[in-house]
């Protein structure tokens, strides 16, 4: 098992934001999570990476536990546990002051994982998988909004993590440069890449993922296989939500 989450729990003030949230995920898995705003989906990612901290529950990844029922480990080995996964976030987080090259090769040279040119080497050969070598020295600036999101995924595959977490990675781009980030996705999960991708795009979520999660008032409504969850939706609010999204595509 990549992941499992047992009973995890986070409130912001008195907004109960997750509550009780079970789940796990299988080597390889790709799951979709759905929902409304404010249903806690991003917040359920962020925990699984240490970004939010949970008040209750038990997350391990790859077999290691980070938090145990609610009781974190010391940051050293929470680092290490967390070294398994990388994420991709909406809006790209690349340093607007440094090059493609320095945005990617930094973090690992700065914490001795790789020499500067082991992470070149890297560097170059994750541009040229999402077609963007020639932007190596590019400035993010220079960059449309398609091209940075590949840059941020590359960026996370720096350190070959075992787990990918993208938080509605194509939210913030016009529609003709969504299918360019989703081509790069479709791409990893042919990888078998463990993915868990918060999204808007259902037809990501019903043609790519092994499983969908439809999140609501901070609870796991649904989960199940994509044609069940999206293509056949039993629960009411679901398929409300479902009519709802698909009218906006």
């Amino acid at each position: 098992m990549m992941i499992e989450v047992n009973n995890i729990k986070k409130s912001f003030g008195d907004n109960d934001v997750l509550c009780g949230v079970t789940f796990n995920v299988d080597k390889g898995e790709i799951i979709s999570v759905i929902g409304p705003s404010g249903s806690g989906k991003s917040t359920m990612l962020r925990s699984l990476i240490g970004l939010e901290r949970v008040s209750d529950g038990t997350i391990s990844i790859a077999g290691e536990s980070f938090v145990s029922d609610g009781k974190y480990v010391r940051e050293r080995e929470m680092r290490h546990i967390l070294s398994h996964t990388g994420m991709v976030f909406q809006h790209f987080n690349l340093f607007p002051h440094m090059s493609v090259r320095n945005n990617m090769t930094c973090a690992p040279v700065t914490n001795r994982l790789l020499t500067k040119a082991e992470a070149t080497e890297k560097c170059e050969i994750l541009l040229d998988k999402v077609g963007l070598l020639d932007k190596i020295d590019a400035m993010p600036s220079s960059l449309s909004g398609g091209q940075k999101q590949r840059v941020a995924i590359a960026r996370a595959l720096m350190t070959e993590p075992d787990i990918l977490l993208f938080d509605e990675p194509t939210s913030a781009l016009d529609p003709e440069l969504t299918g360019e980030v989703l081509g790069v996705m479709k791409q990893l999960a042919s990888e078998h890449m463990t993915m868990i991708v918060v999204t808007h795009e259902m037809g990501f979520a019903r043609y790519i993922s092994d499983r969908v999660i439809f999140m609501e008032n901070g609870v796991i409504a649904v989960d199940g296989n994509p044609e069940e969850v999206i293509g056949n939706p039993s629960n009411k609010r679901l398929a409300e939500f479902l009519g709802a999204a698909l009218n906006k595509e």
